[in-house]
């Protein structure tokens, strides 16, 4: 029968960086003075290079690009914000230096989600930006023919204001006769082309309203790091539901 000695029950939790950097680095130096193993240190080469972390051993979370360890198999797993967890096993030789290059490649997830977002993207062009130009197009060219409008009103109220003016028969005439007939009926088209360009735009402006409430009801897309979260130790559990996150901790025993 085997006893556990509670004293050397060692809870895990996820420290800081720093604290496991320490524990570590007591842990090599302690390992070497007990076990005479010799060490070697490696230099990590990893892609991306600022924002990577590993996990050494199953224990330690860390993100040093040069580390020394003892020799013999070391189990890491390197993960970066969108990229992938890669594991690997890496043999450490006593007193030789080594380098590791590795280049993360994007989780499914994030390529999924980029997908997604320019879907997204594309559709808020579509439902915003597209009658919003629209709108504005014919917003000029309802100023436009307001401008006709008025040009022409003005023409036809100067005719008669000659009119009214004139003395002469023959000149009474020609503006009731030919004049004033033909700048009436410009006014009477300008008028009609900005009721009609007044009309449109007000249409547009009704359907860009619906366009952007309707958009706003589209949800965007969200970006959720699987692999973060695996490399934190949880996994995804598929369900009736949509599934769940679920994780454990590790408890380590010694003899």
């Amino acid at each position: 029968m085997h006893f556990f000695n509670l004293k050397q029950l060692r809870f895990q939790p996820f420290a800081d960086a720093g604290a496991r950097w320490a524990f570590l680095s007591f842990a090599l130096v302690f390992g070497s003075a007990v076990n005479a193993q010799n060490s070697g240190n490696l230099r990590l080469q990893i892609d991306p290079p600022t924002t990577f972390t590993y996990k050494l051993d199953h224990q330690f979370t860390m993100q040093q690009s040069e580390v020394e360890l003892l020799e013999g198999p070391h189990h890491f797993s390197f993960w970066a914000p969108q990229r992938r967890v890669v594991d690997t096993s890496l043999t450490i030789t006593g007193g030789v230096d080594r380098s590791f290059a590795l280049r993360l490649p994007f989780s499914t997830e994030y390529l999924v989600y980029q997908r997604d977002l320019k879907a997204y993207k594309k559709s808020m062009r579509f439902q915003r930006l597209v009658p919003a130009v629209a709108t504005g197009g014919s917003l000029i060219y309802t100023a436009v023919k307001y401008g006709q409008m008025k040009k022409a009103h003005d023409l036809f109220a100067e005719d008669h204001a000659a009119y009214d003016d004139a003395s002469s028969p023959h000149a009474i005439s020609v503006l009731k006769e030919n004049v004033i007939p033909a700048h009436k009926d410009e006014f009477d088209k300008a008028r009609t082309g900005f009721q009609v360009a007044a009309g449109v735009t007000v249409l547009l402006e009704g359907a860009t309203a619906y366009m952007y409430l309707r958009s706003a009801k589209q949800k965007k897309p969200e970006f959720i790091d699987k692999e973060k979260l695996r490399f934190d130790g949880l996994s995804w559990m598929p369900g009736t539901n949509g599934g769940e996150w679920s994780g454990g901790l590790t408890w380590n025993f010694s003899r």
